[in-house]
This record gives structure tokens, sequence and C-alpha cells, in this order.
């Protein structure tokens, strides 16, 4: 049971199973196909689970002091499993991708797998991007619908809403990283004022969503990711409860995906 838990941490399945989702729904929703729908959004599971266990075996040093908890600094899981898994979760990523994606779209999924397994090099070399670069790779399944459909102009918006987002949640999540990662020109601000920057660009992001609005459930859908963001801030600036703000930024991800549809 432990070695499962550890395995579901290290792939950070949830995670990885929304990346799956943001793809497999809209196309269903679409196409009406379950098999052309699930071919297609399937490759993203094993690429989101690719990535999470290459950043863990890349970060364990670091996170030694910023996730202890995590399998591989606890010694839950051995870096000799994790390497196995990482390479299986690449095969079949790159597997279905040639196997269920056209050519013309595959570029999207093997420019994401690219990019993605790269994320220890922009950390190392390049600190001061890693929050545009982890938002830059969450907008990337939403291009991934937009270039299935390019018609719908709807969707080049909600990719920019998902991309802001997702900088001020990383912004976020980085601030309290400070103590192990790389220093960079973020480190120069004040951990307060870093976190207001952040929650405005999330707002930001959230007020694009209003070029989607056009039904009441679209308004009662932003109107909740707006109260979502609203609660994280009261957790993050009154209770500095920092994990709890986090996961209702992520949760804000998840209701967003009701945009896709």
């Amino acid at each position: 049971m432990l070695i499962l838990r550890a395995i579901l941490r290290l792939t950070r399945l949830g995670t990885s199973l929304l990346g799956f989702v943001a793809i497999f729904v809209p196309l269903l929703v679409r196409t009406r196909d379950w098999r052309i729908s699930l071919g297609r959004a399937i490759p993203l599971l094993f690429i989101c689970v690719c990535t999470f266990i290459g950043n863990d075996l890349d970060d364990v040093e670091r996170d030694r002091v910023n996730h202890p908890e995590r399998p591989l600094p606890t010694g839950n899981l051995s870096a000799a499993v994790a390497g196995i898994m990482y390479f299986t979760s690449l095969s079949l990523a790159l597997f279905t991708t040639r196997h269920y994606v056209t050519q013309g779209i595959a570029f999207w999924y093997y420019g994401l797998i690219a990019i993605s397994i790269s994320y220890g090099y922009v950390v190392e070399c390049f600190p001061s991007l890693k929050a545009p670069y982890v938002a830059a790779v969450s907008s990337i399944p939403v291009l991934i619908v937009t270039a299935w459909y390019p018609a719908e102009v709807r969707l080049y918006f909600l990719a920019g809403s998902v991309f802001l987002v997702s900088v001020g949640r990383e912004i976020c999540m980085d601030i309290t990283d400070r103590v192990g990662d790389s220093i960079s020109f973020m480190h120069r601000f004040e951990p307060t004022t870093l976190a207001l920057v952040a929650f405005c660009i999330e707002a930001t992001g959230l007020l694009l969503l209003l070029i989607q609005v056009g039904r009441p459930r679209d308004v009662a859908v932003l109107i909740g990711t707006m109260l979502l963001l609203a609660l994280a801030g009261v957790y993050w600036f009154k209770f500095e409860s920092y994990h709890r703000a986090g996961f209702l930024m992520k949760l804000q991800l998840v209701v967003g995906l009701y945009f896709l549809t």
C-alpha cells in the first residue's frame, strides 16, 4: 500500500488525469465518438506522468528541502524504479501519439513532450522564467483542442486565460519554495508584493473568460472561479495557509475546464 501511494504521488495522478480530461471531454462533446476522443487524449496522460516523474528525478535534492515528504526524498521509491516508470511513460506517450494522432496535430503533442521534459534545464539555467514556462506548458492542452478546431476563436482566449491563471499560481508556489530554489530575479521582491501581483495576474486571466460568457450557467461558472480566487486570497493573506490556497487555485483550473465544452 505504501508503494502504491508513493507511485500515485510520484505520477501526480490527479493532475495527470486533469490533462487527459482537458482533451478528452472537449473532443467528446464535439465528436460524440468516445474512441476517437480517447485516442487523441490518452497521450496527454502519459505525457503528464512522464513530466512529473522526470521533474521529481531532477529535483530530488531540491525536494529534500522544499518537499521532503515526496516519494524520492523519503526513500519510499528508489531512483531506479522512478527511472523505469519515466522511460515507460515516455515510450507510451510517443507510441500513442504516433498511433492515434494525425501528423499535422501531432506536432503539438511532440512539442509538449519536448518542452515538458526540458523543465529541469529551465529551472537550473533560467530560474526567472520558471513561472511563465510552466504556464505555457499548462496552456498547451487548450491549444491542442484549438488545433483540432481552429475556427473556434474563443479557445484562443481560453488558452490566454489558462496561461495567466497558471502564471499567478506558479508565482505563489515559487514563494513557498524559495528556501530550496535557485536564486532568481524574483527573489528581489518581498513575498507579499509578489503574491499580490500573482493574484492580480490570476484575476486578469479570469476576466478574459468574460468573452466566453453567453448563457446563465456560463455566468455562474465564472462567478464560481472568481469566488475560488477570492477564497484562495483569504487563505493566503489572512491565514497564511499556503497549501489550501494553492489547492483552491488548482481547483479554479478544474472548474474552468467547463469553458472548453
